[in-house]
């Protein structure tokens, strides 16, 4: 009997672990951003981040990681958005794997990639 006990609570046990492992991994927050130009290398922006994503993020329990405005470069940024002076609500994670490659003169900023478009597009 106390066998059987045992094992309804290792069941029991195990089912709460896999119902509190199933919730979603946590997104960064959308920051605001404008685009300030072209980097040094091809194909790489300039953004400027905004200054609100810290209260933006804890309104909407998400988090802003790393980044706490100045600037980043990207790589990844979508064609609509690669005008100078363009607007965006972008979730951004480092991208530590590779960056732009610039001269040793060039202004080195944080590299990320963009992993959604927040705003009117996706209500």
């Amino acid at each position: 009997m106390k066998s059987l006990l045992y094992v309804t609570l290792l069941y029991l046990c195990l089912a709460l672990l896999a119902a509190g492992c199933s919730n979603s991994a946590p997104v960064p927050a959308c920051t605001a951003v404008e685009v300030v130009g072209v980097n040094c290398d091809t194909g790489w922006y300039i953004l400027k981040l905004q200054d609100d994503s810290e209260e933006l993020a804890s309104k909407s329990g998400s988090y802003v990681g790393q980044l706490h405005g100045g600037y980043v470069t990207t790589d990844n940024l979508p064609e609509a958005y690669r005008q100078v002076g363009q607007r965006a609500q972008l979730r951004l994670e480092l991208n530590t794997s590779y960056g732009p490659r610039c001269v040793a003169t060039a202004m080195m900023y944080p590299a990320v990639r963009v992993t959604e478009v927040c705003g009117a597009d996706n209500k």
